[in-house]
C-alpha cells in the first residue's frame, strides 16, 4: 500500500521537527518535505504532489493565507492548519479561503498525536475544488449584548450544526441574513479546545448580525448568533436560557450537534428550525429527526456545495429533512422564513 504524503508548511525548525516526528510515527504517512515559508510551500507542492498539506499561518515572505489561495486557485489539495489559539481568527480565515480545518499547536504533543494523525487521515480523503480568490465585503456590527428572553418572544429559533467545511458554510450564511435577523441562531461547530472565541471573533468581523461565543445563562435574543464553545455541549431552555453539559466518553462529537438540535426540539417544538452543514459522520441526524418530529423546520446542505457530503448526507437519507439547499440558496430562505 502506498504511503500517504504528507506536505509540512511551518517555519519555526522546532514545531517542523515535532510535526515530522508525529506524523512519522505512522508506518501509513510519509513526511515528504518541509518548507519554511508559503512561497517555498506552494513550490515544494509542485515538486512533492503531496497528498496533504499541514500549514502555519505566520511565515515571513508568504503568509499561510496567501498561500492557501494560490494552492486552491492552482494546484487544489486538502490543508489542515496547524496554528497556535491566539492566531484563532486568522486561522478560520483560512477556512473560508479552502482550508479544511484547524489544529491546535499547544496539542502538538505524544498525548495527542492519534488525534493529528487521525485527523490528517481523515482529511486527506476529501476531495477539494479550485477556488478563485475572493473578499467578503466588511458589514458594521452593531454592540453584542445578552438581553433576557421569554418563551413566547420567539417566532422561530435556529440551530446550525456543521463540521469540516463548516466555517467556510457558516461564513456565506451569515454574511448574507438579513440585518437584524429576527430569530437568534445557536451554531454548533465541531473543533479543538482553544479556538472558540477566536472563531466566534472571526464569525462576528464576517456577519450582518453579532456573534459571541455563549456562556453559562445568557439568554437569547433576536438577532444574535452564539457559537458552542469547544468540549462542551450546549443547551437551550423554554425560556431562552443557554446552559451546558458536561462531555463524557458518549459524546465523541464535541460540541454535540444532536444536544444542541434536541434541546431545541423539545424547547421551541414547531418554532425550531434546523439546518445541518458540511460535515463528517452523523452527530446531528439524531438530534434533527426530533425537530422534525415535533413539527419545526429540517434544512440541510446540498452536496455539491458540502467540503463534506457526511451529516448532511445522513440525515437526508434518513428522511428528516424537509428541504435541500445549495449554500448559496440557505440564507436566502432563512430570510424568507422570517418575513412569513
Amino acid at each position: 500500500m502506498s504511503s500517504l504524503k504528507v506536505l509540512i508548511v511551518e517555519d519555526s525548525l522546532m514545531v517542523q521537527e515535532v510535526l515530522k516526528e508525529i506524523l512519522s510515527s505512522d508506518p501509513e504517512i510519509e513526511v515528504v518535505g518541509v518548507a519554511g515559508n508559503g512561497q517555498e510551500g506552494i513550490q515544494k507542492v509542485e515538486k512533492y504532489k503531496p497528498d496533504i498539506i499541514t500549514l502555519d499561518i505566520n511565515m515571513p515572505i508568504m503568509n499561510g493565507l496567501d498561500a492557501i489561495e494560490e494552492i486552491m486557485g492552482s494546484q487544489p489539495l486538502p490543508i489542515l492548519v496547524v496554528s497556535s489559539s491566539e492566531d484563532a481568527k486568522t486561522a478560520f480565515d483560512a477556512c473560508s479561503r479552502g482550508a479544511l480545518e484547524v489544529f491546535p499547536k499547544s496539542k502538538l504533543d505524544a498525548a495527542r498525536a492519534d488525534v493529528l494523525i487521525h485527523k490528517v487521515k481523515l482529511l486527506s480523503k476529501i476531495k477539494v475544488i479550485r477556488r478563485f480568490k475572493k473578499r467578503n465585503s466588511r458589514v458594521a456590527i452593531p454592540d453584542f449584548n445578552t438581553a433576557p428572553a421569554t418563551e413566547s418572544k420567539f417566532e422561530k429559533v435556529v440551530a446550525i450544526a456543521c463540521s469540516t467545511g463548516g466555517p467556510k458554510a457558516l461564513s456565506v450564511i451569515l454574511s448574507e441574513l438579513s440585518p437584524q435577523y429576527p430569530f437568534p441562531i445557536a451554531i454548533a461547530q465541531h473543533m479543538e479546545n482553544g479556538f472558540g472565541e477566536g472563531f466566534a471573533a472571526w464569525l462576528n468581523d464576517i456577519s450582518t448580525n453579532p456573534v459571541c461565543e455563549a456562556k453559562e445563562g445568557d439568554y437569547l435574543a433576536s438577532g444574535k448568533v452564539y457559537v458552542c464553545p469547544p468540549e462542551s455541549n450546549m443547551q437551550v431552555a423554554t425560556d431562552g436560557r443557554i446552559s451546558f453539559l458536561g462531555v463524557n466518553e458518549m459524546n465523541s462529537f464535541r460540541p454535540s450537534c444532536d444536544i444542541l438540535l434536541a434541546s431545541l426540539a423539545y424547547s421551541f417544538r414547531e418554532k425550531s428550525v434546523g439546518l445541518i452543514l458540511s460535515g463528517m459522520a452523523d452527530d446531528g441526524v439524531a438530534g434533527i429527526e426530533k425537530i422534525k418530529t415535533s413539527g419545526g423546520t429540517t434544512i440541510a446542505q446540498d452536496e455539491e456545495s458540502s467540503v463534506v457530503f457526511g451529516m448532511n448526507s445522513r440525515a437526508i437519507n434518513a428522511g428528516v429533512i424537509e428541504r435541500v439547499l445549495p449554500l448559496n440558496e440557505i440564507a436566502m430562505y432563512l430570510n424568507q422564513i422570517a418575513k412569513r
